[in-house]
């Protein structure tokens, strides 16, 4: 069986309804944690990072709908609807909207209580841009002009208060105080900056940048362009083809470690952004990039079934996390698409055959195990939801196949 029909099923049938199964309809927005064998903890604090992720999943599923990729009678089959889907993405918004933004200092919060009270109040750029990308989301699919501010709001929060002239600082206090980094940093280090937060900030505007029809905002644009001459210059390490991860101030490495899931990400992310701002100069620069990042992952970091989490100095990790496997399905397919290798097409098919194998809950609605050894064995203490297990990569590995299938026929 081709991979998209498995792949738009397990959409309709899993990941959407257990998303929106886990509304709080007491409290408001969504619950924050789910343990491993599906007990959901009512009082746990909630995530600024998982509340955007719904607001993102949702209405992206919702975009499927409404451009008929998605069949309204499968999902009614399943017993929901669109409508049901864009009120999950409105739920989440509100909510982000009402309770994570600091109304006194500005900026969004790390978390909030179960009933919304501030939690962690520390501000992460990498926070405030993926709710960014969030709120460009739902913008689009409900034409809420609000929304839109808000992303403007956050944009201005990262320029004026969370960049300096060498890029993006990883972590403030509630003031924006510079401030230590624990929730971003790890491997034993305390990071100044970090890949993540800087592509992540990369694709953010990407995104706001695409859905301003009306000017193409050219500070946007301007700001995408340095953001990528930062990724070229100080992050990808062309030697070694791969991202360096942790670094200092002056983007000194902190850390020997390589993350092939972060890589693979980033190899389709910067097509995406090129095709976003539509320059064939920008696109003729970092298409190399892409592509011996992807073919690094491949020989060095797949090993015929699915993707290692890390190698730290030179050692690979024993786990297998969700999102990395979720990202080498999608990265593997966009590099089949440029270069017309079947070595790639068929990887995407052996890592999906990995998910449905090992990785994919066995009961429905299925969410994805957080993480699994090579063999397949999961790692029960980690939770099926929390504030960093949220519907993004295995979701937007969904829409992104169904994407591709309807540009290319010959995916799989």
């Amino acid at each position: 069986m081709a991979i998209t029909p498995e792949i738009k099923v397990h959409l309709v049938h899993d990941l959407i309804p257990f998303w929106l199964s886990l509304k709080d309809e007491e409290n408001g927005g969504y619950y924050g944690y789910v343990d491993s064998k599906s007990k959901i903890d009512r009082k746990a604090d909630k995530g600024c990072v998982l509340n955007s992720r719904i607001m993102w999943a949702m209405s992206s599923c919702y975009k499927l709908c409404i451009d008929g990729a998605l069949s309204e009678t499968k999902l009614q089959d399943v017993g929901y609807s669109s409508l049901d889907i864009l009120e999950a993405a409105r739920c989440a918004y509100e909510y982000f909207r009402d309770h994570f933004v600091d109304m006194e200092y500005g900026g969004i919060f790390w978390s909030v209580t179960y009933d919304g009270q501030p939690a962690d109040t520390t501000k992460h750029t990498y926070n405030h841009a993926f709710a960014i990308y969030a709120l460009c989301a739902y913008y689009e699919v409900s034409g809420d002009k609000e929304a839109f501010k808000l992303a403007y709001y956050l944009k201005n929060c990262i320029e004026n208060t969370m960049a300096d002239e060498y890029g993006y600082v990883d972590s403030f206090a509630r003031d924006f105080t510079p401030d230590k980094n624990p929730l971003l940093s790890e491997n034993g280090v305390t990071a100044y900056r970090s890949m993540n937060t800087h592509i992540n900030v990369m694709e953010a505007y990407s995104e706001l940048y695409r859905i301003n029809k009306e000017t193409k905002d050219q500070f946007i644009k301007r700001k995408i362009y340095k953001a990528l001459d930062i990724h070229a210059t100080r992050i990808y390490n062309p030697a070694k083809g791969r991202q360096e991860v942790f670094f200092d101030r002056e983007y000194n490495s902190l850390i020997d470690l390589y993350s092939p899931g972060h890589d693979i990400e980033v190899a389709w992310m910067l097509d995406k952004i090129c095709d976003n701002v539509d320059d064939p100069d920008l696109t003729a620069r970092e298409y190399p990039i892409s592509r011996t990042i992807e073919s690094s992952v491949l020989n060095y970091a797949f090993d015929g079934a699915s993707l290692v989490l890390e190698f730290e100095n030179g050692v690979a990790s024993e786990y297998r996390h969700w999102w990395g496997q979720a990202e080498a399905v999608v990265g593997f397919i966009n590099a089949y698409m440029h270069t017309g290798d079947k070595r790639y097409k068929q990887a995407a098919r052996a890592e999906w055959e990995f998910i449905k194998k090992y990785v994919i809950e066995k009961q429905r609605p299925a969410e994805w195990t957080y993480e699994v050894t090579a063999d397949g064995t999961p790692n029960l203490d980690k939770a099926l939801v929390s504030p960093w297990k949220c519907p993004f990569h295995n979701i937007r590995m969904c829409i992104e196949i169904i994407r591709r299938q309807e540009r290319f026929d010959d995916l799989f």
